[in-house]
């Protein structure tokens, strides 16, 4: 009779016999690196172009929105060319731009604080986007902090946003020089290191901050 193996050194001849066929076996299928997942491209929503959509959907409010000044409240003053006006929407070159979700913008701002600050640009920026914020929630209230020119206050989200205008952000000064008859010419002295009263103060207050610059671009608005 042949001897037999004792089961220790059969134990390890099963070891080396598998390793020996997935070395072969690996040799037989061709290697295949892992797909990377494809780079993600930044999206700059500032590049793009107004382009008219006529099937653009109306704003997701009326004229009952508290917030509207009764002036410039488009909407219940009927003013012409309103389908026009709301065809227009901003489209990025290279990204999508949704329509806001209110709702959805609640629950990320949920017990946050957002302050805009700068000129009329902002100021009315603001009016529509507490319109639309007040869609998530109908008990919102007209609020401010001292200094501010108007805001609201949504309770069932614990979220306070408002707004304070300033026309520029840097403090700024008029500087008379010598007078020619009646006409007093002088310049605006410009401190750009240091932030306008208006606003120097509420950082410690908000969450987020919102600035516009429009008067620094158009010279008849200056300052």
């Amino acid at each position: 009779m042949a001897a037999k193996l004792p089961s220790s050194t059969l134990f390890i001849w099963l070891i080396i016999s598998t390793c020996a066929l997935t070395i072969f076996y690996s040799k037989l299928v061709p290697y295949s690196k892992p797909s990377s997942p494809p780079p993600v491209v930044p999206c700059n929503l500032f590049a793009g172009k107004w382009v008219i959509d006529p099937n653009r959907p109306r704003p997701i409010y009326d004229e009952t929105c508290p917030f509207h000044r009764n002036t410039w409240n488009c909407l219940r003053n009927q003013r012409d060319n309103m389908e026009v006006i709301h065809s227009w929407k901003w489209v990025p070159e290279d990204c999508e731009l949704n329509e806001i979700d209110p709702l959805e913008f609640m629950g990320v701002m949920r017990d946050k604080r957002i302050g805009f600050v700068g000129d009329s640009l902002n100021d009315n920026f603001l009016v529509s986007l507490l319109c639309i914020l007040r869609v998530a929630d109908t008990g919102a209230k007209k609020w401010k902090r001292k200094g501010a020119w108007r805001g609201a206050y949504f309770p069932k989200f614990n979220v306070t946003v408002a707004y304070h205008r300033v026309v520029l952000l840097a403090k700024y000064q008029w500087q008379p020089k010598q007078s020619e008859g009646d006409e007093v010419k002088g310049v605006h002295r410009v401190d750009v290191d240091i932030p306008a009263k208006d606003w120097e103060d509420i950082g410690g207050f908000y969450d987020i901050l919102i600035f516009n610059t429009g008067h620094w671009w158009g010279y008849d608005k200056f300052p």
